[in-house]
């Protein structure tokens, strides 16, 4: 069977202006900080815009007639240029120990990468009580569902694979709302995971975004927040959180698209497809498969959801082998068999 003639999802974009929170880093160290700034500055679509300072007397005037948002400065400047300091958030640059004095004071590891920086420093400023950080809404981005009745891993492999082939040049988020993903293991633990982010979203805190960003996760260029760990916490969101975290990821995050990888048995499926613009249903040809996929169609039809319908577009996906047996296929999945398979699809 080839693909059925269901309504294909919409991927045109809008370009949309971004408001970048001001972060100055102030060290002594030149090109540490001239590289960590023109690193930041060149990310598409960020949420900072960085400037520096490697001499005290710039730092002071800075402060005094500069409006900086976030300050990371180096531990060894902060007695002389603290009575400056207005109502930055201060973040310290630690070479492996803070002076005893500012021991327990918001630091990060200077010699790691600029991309875990960027997190610690996301967590941080996501914690400031302030009445509101991102103040520009932002137009609405595309949420792209990938479900499948039968389930499987193949569907899963298709959601990664078309996410990474997007990520090549644009910004994309995946996200897994499985119940049991399995992925913590495949891709290793992580500190937080979307139990977290729901939990950070119950408290109604204006920084949301930045506790986001804090959380991503990289798979080659494709982003993703690491999928729920526990199945009772998992079971305990309700479908109204789950449509407020994509409401805020789409209009106020900085991602072209958003991928979702559905479950089966959760049952806040229908209410989260109606908020996406297009949805793939890989599809197998035995006759359960095919009962399966009908009976769920009949379900969505009895629940009004003519419109849910007219987005989905069945797919017959190529034979893409047992694999993954380890982390590295993953990276491989856009250059098999199926990322021909999806280049092609996204060409149509």
């Amino acid at each position: 069977m080839k693909n059925c003639s269901m309504k294909k999802p919409d991927l045109v974009l809008q370009e949309v202006t971004v408001k970048s929170t001001r972060l100055w880093i102030a060290d002594l160290e030149a090109p540490y900080a001239d590289a960590f700034r023109e690193y930041v500055n060149l990310k598409k679509g960020y949420l900072f815009q960085v400037r520096m300072c490697t001499e005290q007397d710039q730092l002071k005037a800075a402060l005094s007639s500069e409006e900086i948002e976030i300050l990371l400065i180096t531990a060894k400047w902060y007695e002389t240029v603290k009575d400056f300091i207005r109502n930055e958030c201060v973040i310290f640059l630690s070479e492996g120990s803070l002076p005893k004095e500012l021991e327990g004071h918001p630091a990060v590891y200077k010699y790691q990468s600029v991309e875990n920086i960027l997190r610690e420093i996301m967590y941080y400023y996501s914690e400031q009580e302030e009445e509101e950080y991102y103040t520009q809404i932002q137009k609405d981005h595309k949420v792209i569902g990938v479900y499948s009745p039968q389930g499987g891993v193949r569907k899963n492999k298709f959601a990664l694979t078309l996410g990474q082939i997007l990520a090549e040049d644009r910004n994309v988020l995946y996200l897994n709302l499985e119940e049991c993903s399995g992925f913590s293991e495949i891709l290793g633990g992580s500190h937080w995971n979307l139990s977290d982010l729901i939990y950070y979203l119950r408290q109604n805190k204006a920084s949301f975004l930045y506790r986001l960003n804090s959380m991503i996760q990289k798979l080659d260029h494709l982003d993703y927040i690491p999928p729920c760990e526990s199945y009772t916490d998992f079971q305990q969101i309700t479908t109204e959180e789950w449509q407020r975290l994509l409401h805020l990821i789409r209009t106020q995050g900085m991602y072209d698209f958003i991928i979702l990888d559905f479950g089966n048995v959760t049952g806040h499926e229908v209410c989260l497809l109606r908020q996406c613009s297009g949805i793939y249903v890989p599809v197998e040809q035995d006759m359960i498969s095919q009962g399966r996929t009908t009976q769920w169609e009949k379900h969505i039809r009895t629940s009004d959801g003519m419109d849910i319908l007219e987005k989905l577009q069945r797919l017959e996906l190529p034979e893409c082998g047992m694999g993954p047996y380890k982390e590295e296929d993953l990276f491989m999945l856009p250059q098999q068999e199926l990322g021909r398979y999806v280049r092609g699809l996204l060409q149509e």
